[in-house]
């Protein structure tokens, strides 16, 4: 018995847009940030999603939202899933913070190091995953549509196996799509290549 979990990424903001760290502070879905979110939807609608489960921040409440209206299942916040906090780069503009010498290790890597207020990326995949697995384990057998943040995503795939040495930006563009199942007796996600 598994679980099928969809984990987007909410549609562009105004400060994705202007590539300014939100962590978890917040803006403004763009117009293209609604559209991607009924996008999300779209390449859905055949996929006969269960519940849509989101973060609490706008940007991703407002996407799921999006898509709740046309795919009619519930809705529900988990705040497990929550951004990354990212300390005092919170609203900082990407170009500002790449000569900063923790930047690599802090937003390309996944470590447990802790600076400037930043959760540790090790603690944020950690967080998500067992948010994931709860999920999963509450909704056996049925395909859930979860609504979450870019770099959040980056350090759950990390735990994952996907090794990548890329910030949240280069990876996973807004709207994005990725497919996961649960082994509800192996207790272990496994990635999906899924035609959408």
């Amino acid at each position: 018995m598994h679980t099928r979990i969809y984990l987007a990424r909410h549609g562009e903001t105004l400060w994705n847009k202007s590539q300014r760290l939100q962590g978890q502070l917040d803006s403004e879905l763009t117009p293209l940030g609604e559209n991607q979110a009924l996008d999300i939807a779209n390449n859905l609608v055949a996929k006969h999603i269960d519940l849509i489960v989101s973060s609490p921040l706008g940007r991703a409440y407002k996407s799921a939202k999006i898509c709740q209206q046309e795919l009619n299942v519930e809705h529900q916040i988990e705040y497990d899933l929550i951004e990354r906090n990212l300390g005092i780069w919170q609203g900082e503009e990407l170009q500002r913070i790449k000569g900063l010498p923790a930047y690599n290790e802090c937003l390309k890597e996944v470590t447990s190091l802790a600076i400037d207020d930043l959760e540790p990326a090790l603690s944020c995949g950690q967080r998500i995953l067992k948010s994931l697995k709860q999920l999963a384990n509450e909704n056996t057998g049925k395909t859930l549509l979860v609504i979450f943040h870019g770099e959040a995503l980056r350090c759950l795939l990390f735990l994952l196996g996907k090794k990548e040495t890329s910030n949240a930006f280069q990876l996973y563009k807004n709207g994005c799509i990725v497919t996961l199942d649960f082994d509800v007796k192996t207790q272990r996600f496994t990635t999906v290549q899924d035609k959408l």
